[in-house]
């Protein structure tokens, strides 16, 4: 089994981020200042040895991946920003085309949704809108990819190129989009694109005729789908009153396993998450999954790898390798040390 985990290509300065949010920022300033809602509640997330990297520094680059192999993580799904021509956080990536001694594999997921203001309470105010263009944005974006897809750590399937879409739906022509890219790369003597849609509340279903598989997007897409009306009316009250929105971890993960949906014959990828705390984002209005620990991540892990699911892919996606203002992180942390990482250790083995 692949196993592969999210990877949120920030923890770095650049102009966007000093202009919307303050000279110096990154993802680290959010995770700094977070503060604990209640009794037991571990936050702030404290990095190993505070090591708070930078990740333009390629050094960081190749840490993460000797890391990720030393523990049984096979590759990163990096997120890929792209508007209309426009690229965020692209700096680790390209970096990494240069950076042969990062040996991990690794593919795209284009996260092709706006940016708003979410972390200052003004999820209405969009900082960057997701514009879409036509033909010369396709040949413009297919054009960026393809140094990567012809490096040897991209991820294949099938000697296909893998590439993650978020929210495929909200892309118009987007199955047009997806023919121009591959038989631009078939003129080219390359294999056309392996997709995978994330299923999540913004994509409740497959969308477009050439995914071949599907990853619903954990925990976000059982906390919507898999749970009680009851508690979907909580979340509901919770969101709208702005209340913290508190679920049991253990509770979300035994729905989490309980998943059989299919998807028309596509591939299904075994999904799932460490933890789920976005408090240092949006403080009071959190979304968090109470009562995570290690331990218990690797007794559920090994349950969704033991698992015969119909239409399963050998692809295990994890959420997520360093999503530190999410609170769904593997990277070593001052509170657990490497438990997060010896738990997919043990859990593979």
């Amino acid at each position: 089994m692949k196993t592969l985990a999210l990877h949120l290509p920030q923890y770095y300065t650049f102009p966007e981020n000093d202009k919307w949010w303050g000279k110096g920022f990154t993802e680290w300033t959010n995770v700094r200042r977070a503060a604990p809602l209640y009794s037991g509640h571990i936050q702030p997330l404290v990095p190993l040895n505070d090591h708070y990297y930078d990740l333009s520094k390629t050094s960081e680059l190749v840490w993460q991946h000797s890391l990720a192999r030393q523990y049984g993580i096979d590759g990163f799904i990096y997120y890929h920003y792209w508007f209309n021509g426009k690229l965020l956080l692209e700096k680790p990536v390209e970096n990494l085309l240069k950076t042969k001694e990062a040996t991990q594999e690794f593919c795209f997921c284009w996260a092709n949704e706006p940016w708003t203001r979410a972390w200052d309470g003004k999820n209405k105010e969009i900082i960057m809108p997701q514009t879409f263009g036509g033909e010369k944005d396709w040949k413009a974006h297919i054009e960026y990819f393809l140094p990567f897809f012809k490096d040897s750590r991209y991820i294949r399937i099938n000697n296909q190129p893998v590439l993650f879409i978020y929210s495929p739906n909200r892309i118009p022509q987007f199955d047009q989009m997806i023919e121009y890219w591959n038989r631009y790369l078939e003129s080219i003597g390359l294999e056309k694109i392996y997709l995978i849609e994330f299923i999540s509340t913004f994509n409740s279903n497959a969308f477009s005729k050439y995914s071949e598989a599907v990853m619903e997007f954990e925990p976000l897409y059982s906390a919507h789908y898999q749970i009680s009306y009851v508690r979907q009316a909580l979340r509901f009250f919770n969101k709208k009153t702005k209340r913290t929105d508190i679920i049991d971890y253990d509770y979300l993960w035994q729905k989490l396993l309980e998943k059989n949906r299919t998807y028309n014959n596509r591939k299904i990828l075994r999904s799932c998450f460490t933890n789920f705390d976005n408090s240092p984002r949006k403080g009071s209005r959190a979304f968090i999954t109470k009562g995570a620990t290690p331990k218990k991540f690797e007794k559920y892990l090994h349950q969704l790898i033991s698992q015969n699911r119909k239409d399963a892919a050998d692809i295990l996606v994890i959420n997520a390798w360093n999503e530190w203002g999410e609170g769904a992180i593997l990277e070593p942390t001052e509170q657990y040390h490497f438990q997060w990482l010896e738990a997919v250790q043990n859990a593979l083995q």
